[in-house]
């Protein structure tokens, strides 16, 4: 039986963490269902047949997972060292969405010089959905959460991809109830958005039964 290489069990691990912190984005902590981080955009999107969701997603994609290590650099190098500079009535904290904002627009950039290697039409089609998808409070929300838990860079970079991920599993499923709930058996009050927000309300509370809440008094 051949010997298991043990200089192959470091990167398996950080393989299976790298998975585990994105399916943990994904499913248990869903950016929609567990945070309601950018649902405005989501109710915006859903019903627009005209725009491509592949359109906002990848761009989304690109820049929650640009943006994860950089939120990490600041949090874990750029913040200790204002510490030492900052007046006493300035704490560093008032400044982390500030500088967060400051790390999804360098993303932005970066994701539309990418996404000059697709083809012209689906570029500008890309291009036009970076804005709404980069100015989402989904992306804020993302670095202070990898911030406040200490993720390591991995792990942030794991939990930024796997975030924009569940963001767009949660378009298609809401898009796929939406479609469904514009059966006549539902009454007309609630049918549009009363409807989303209820459905949408009713998927958080199936994931806080899987994934368990406890309130920390």
């Amino acid at each position: 039986m051949p010997a298991v290489n043990i200089e192959f069990l470091p990167l398996l691990r950080g393989v299976l963490d790298f998975i585990s912190y994105m399916g943990l984005a994904i499913f248990a902590e869903n950016v929609i269902l567990a945070r309601a981080l950018g649902v405005t955009r989501l109710l915006k999107l859903v019903p627009d047949h005209k725009a491509q969701v592949w359109d906002f997603s990848l761009p989304f994609i690109l820049v929650m997972t640009i943006s994860a290590p950089m939120g990490w650099a600041v949090h874990n190098m750029l913040f200790p060292w204002l510490r030492n500079y900052l007046p006493a009535w300035l704490p560093v904290s008032a400044l982390r969405p500030l500088i967060y904002l400051s790390c999804a627009s360098v993303a932005m950039i970066l994701t539309w010089l990418l996404l000059f290697v697709l083809p012209r039409r689906q570029r500008q089609a890309c291009h036009a959905q970076l804005t709404l998808g980069g100015c989402s409070t989904a992306v804020l929300g993302t670095l202070l959460i990898c911030a406040n838990q200490n993720y390591t860079m991995m792990q942030s970079i794991a939990f930024g991809l796997g975030s924009a991920l569940g963001y767009v599993f949660i378009i298609f499923i809401v898009r796929e109830g939406r479609r469904r709930l514009r059966s006549k058996d539902v009454p007309s009050i609630f049918q549009g958005l009363p409807s989303s927000l209820i459905y949408i309300g009713v998927l958080s509370l199936a994931i806080y039964g899987l994934v368990g809440h406890a309130v920390v008094l």
